[in-house]
């Protein structure tokens, strides 16, 4: 008799430790969702982020036709005072059948900027046959003057702030709907009501259903073969492709959840591929009299409120049914379609890249052109999942060629990439980095290959062709360059018989060949040679290389949570890389706007150092092995692996060096570290067998595995919250 199937097969403390991992995360997960919090009614969907206009006493200030939903007892407005105390508010509300509302907040020893309920005298009454009520908002205070806080860009749709009868002002302001009493809910309570409005500006065919689905079915599915495949690592299966398709469907699966263009330069990227899709052009490299957008996408961005979302934590997406109505009206535009083909003007995200990744994704685009925005961003979004289960396969088989039998570390190395939330999140969105990423994951296994392996031709011409084709993908992939001739130096020394030559010069013929190619076929993109800022030769116009003394001092305090005695202060915040790579790089969800409480990330900083020690620990014990050059050994490998997340965030930070100090670097993003991730997940497996030896090892990879994964379903329910609660 075969053996009967079972439910957990496989190596056993696989599953003890992944579920472990998600159980104590999970406890935690769930109590975070069973947290009162404020109950929010709505907004109009605008951050609190500029100054837009002021409030004086004598002269109020207005705004017409704004979407109040019923039940509003109290209209929360951004306001600063400056040093003042804050005086008493006065508000009135005109409702479209002439009725007026007043209101009013009591005044306050606060000042600067905060937020004020303006209290009504009754809850907003529904207009007939709608859940909400247009009316036009009058605001002032009782004495002196207050400062009212917004956005400094008024929508197609959009009235100019009034202020007295001459004074106007192009701006939005920010303004929250809340119940007359200080209501709190849980999100748990609540996510019947989050489902259903961010259902809104999808395809189609999503609908609140489709939440329910993935967050209670599909990602615990994951969760669950994810282990399973770890589990059964061992015996013959296609373990790559598993790892593939598992990262694949987490990518996917924040393709579907993430609000339409809430992640960074999104909007950018969509109209870059639109515009290559529509003309084959590469969009313009100066600024001109087109806009980067457009028309039918200026619309998407116009009805989601995106300008005003992104970058804040406090606001909240579209609820109503009535905005999603008028984005349909405008983009139906009376039967005549909206033009797809007039963008393509310049944006500093897209126009100094080459067109390679827009064009990679322009057959997605296409076959989704006869649908919304939204379902030709989805169809994007599912081309760029492919290419962040590629670096997750990849990582997974880098693992393997440095520990061959060993494919369940393997297969816990690819995903420790798949279920890392900041990954998976930019993988399911449209960005010319997850090119990058993918491109350098190849370039990394290639040359591992070949270190352990020696040269063939296969990967003698894939790694000339990758090395070209990387950094046109996007320009922060000649930050492998110097990695990779590292590795060529350690190929040599360790194979260096004519065959190991001749094809090491394949690999070099290869990369000149299609750098040629590009240098000619750049002209009719109008691109530089090199894919950098301003085409210059890469590492050559940094400001670090006329200041290196600044910049050493500038990248040891980004990294070092201390100053030396001697040092310029050159940053605002404690500890940049905590900042950077850790919170942005772990899970800073929207256009880095939403986190997790600090201690959160003080935890991965935590682990992060133990499975550090881990490594150092097994460079030490097994140094009579690692520290060989030749065939056998790993000092090679070792080196250029190390090398890689070295020389990758010396490089972001060269590229941000100023000597305008100080700086908080909220420029520099996490994601930024993507292209070293494979090498990364090396380092961290190896620190598991420093940790646990061989018994062990797996043990402690498994419950990383569950516990990103745990983190991965967390960060979901985190976006959600923040933008539909």
């Amino acid at each position: 008799m075969g053996r009967r199937p079972t439910l957990f097969p496989g190596d056993r403390r696989v599953w003890l430790a992944g579920a472990a991992a998600i159980a104590a995360l999970g406890v935690i997960l769930l109590v975070a969702l069973l947290i009162p919090r404020t109950y929010y009614l709505g907004s109009n969907s605008v951050a609190a982020r500029d100054y837009v206009a002021p409030a004086p006493a004598d002269q109020p200030l207005c705004v017409s036709h704004i979407a109040i939903p019923k039940d509003t007892g109290r209209v929360q407005f951004g306001i600063d005072t400056q040093t003042n105390p804050r005086p008493a508010l006065r508000a009135t509300f005109k409702l479209e059948d002439g009725t007026v509302l007043r209101g009013s907040a009591p005044p306050s020893d606060l000042h600067g900027f905060h937020r004020v309920d303006v209290l009504l005298e009754r809850p907003m009454p529904a207009a007939p046959g709608r859940n909400f009520q247009f009316a036009d908002i009058c605001m002032h205070p009782a004495s002196g003057q207050v400062f009212v806080w917004g956005r400094t860009q008024l929508g197609m749709s959009d009235q100019p702030i009034r202020v007295g009868k001459k004074q106007t002002f192009p701006n939005r302001i920010s303004l929250w709907f809340l119940p007359t009493q200080h209501e709190q809910r849980s999100i748990l309570r609540q996510l019947p009501r989050i489902f259903q409005h961010a259902s809104l500006f999808r395809p189609g065919f999503v609908g609140a259903w489709t939440f329910w689905v993935l967050l209670f079915g599909v990602m615990p599915l994951l969760m669950y073969a994810g282990l399973r495949t770890i589990a059964n690592a061992q015996s013959r299966g296609r373990m790559a492709l598993k790892v593939f398709v598992l990262a694949f469907c987490m990518a996917g699966t924040w393709a579907l959840l993430t609000p339409a263009f809430e992640s960074p330069d999104e909007s950018e990227h969509f109209a870059a591929v639109q515009w290559f899709g529509e003309s084959g052009k590469a969009v313009d490299v100066a600024q001109g009299k087109k806009g980067p957008w457009s028309t039918s996408e200026a619309v998407a961005i116009d009805g989601t409120r995106e300008l005003t979302t992104i970058e804040r934590p406090e606001v909240k997406m579209p609820w109503l049914e009535y905005y999603q109505q008028d984005f349909r009206a405008r983009w139906n535009n009376k039967g005549k379609p909206l033009p797809k083909d007039d963008g393509g003007g310049f944006h500093p995200a897209t126009s100094t890249w080459t067109p390679v990744y827009y064009a990679i994704e322009s057959p997605a685009y296409l076959l989704a052109r006869g649908g919304s925005v939204f379902t030709q961003l989805l169809a994007m979004r599912w081309m760029s999942a492919l290419m962040g289960a590629l670096t997750a396969m990849l990582g997974a088989l880098l693992v393997l060629e440095l520990l061959p039998g060993r494919r369940a570390l393997a297969a816990a190395a690819g995903l420790l990439i798949a279920f890392l939330p900041q990954f998976g999140f930019i993988s399911g969105a449209v960005n010319n980095d997850n090119g990058v990423n993918a491109g350098a994951a190849v370039i990394i296994y290639l040359l591992i290959r070949a270190l352990r392996r020696g040269w063939t031709v296969p990967v003698a011409a894939g790694l000339g062709f990758a090395l070209v084709l990387t950094p046109l993908l996007k320009g922060t992939g000649y930050e492998l360059y110097p990695p990779a001739l590292l590795a060529i130096a350690g190929i040599v020394l360790r194979r260096h018989g004519r065959r190991d030559l001749a094809l090491l010069a394949l690999a070099a013929l290869t990369f000149v060949v299609f750098f040629i190619g590009w240098d000619h076929l750049r002209e009719t993109f109008h691109r530089a040679t090199f894919s950098t800022p301003g085409g210059g030769t890469p590492g050559v116009d940094f400001g670090a290389r006329q200041h290196i003394k600044a910049y050493l001092v500038w990248l040891w305090q980004v990294m070092v949570p201390f100053k030396l005695p001697f040092m310029t202060d050159f940053t605002i915040v404690k500890w940049p890389f905590f900042n950077i790579y850790i919170m942005r790089g772990v899970a800073g969800l929207g256009w880095y706007a939403i986190f997790f409480p600090k201690w959160v990330y003080g935890v991965v900083v935590a682990v992060m150092a133990i499975v550090g020690a881990g490594g150092v620990r097994l460079l030490w014990s097994e140094r009579a092995r690692v520290w060989r050059l030749r065939a056998g050994g790993y000092l090679p490998e070792v080196l250029f692996l190390v090398s890689v997340p070295v020389v990758v965030i010396a490089a972001v930070e060269a590229a941000y060096f100023t000597l305008n100090i100080p700086t908080d670097g909220v420029a520099e993003q996490g994601r930024y570290l993507f292209p070293a991730i494979t090498a990364l997940s090396a380092l961290c497996i190896g620190g598991c067998i420093g940790l646990g030896g061989r018994r062990h090892a797996l043990t402690l990879a498994s419950f990383l595995v569950g516990a990103l994964a745990t983190m991965t379903l967390a960060s979901q329910f985190l976006m959600f919250a923040t933008f539909y609660s």
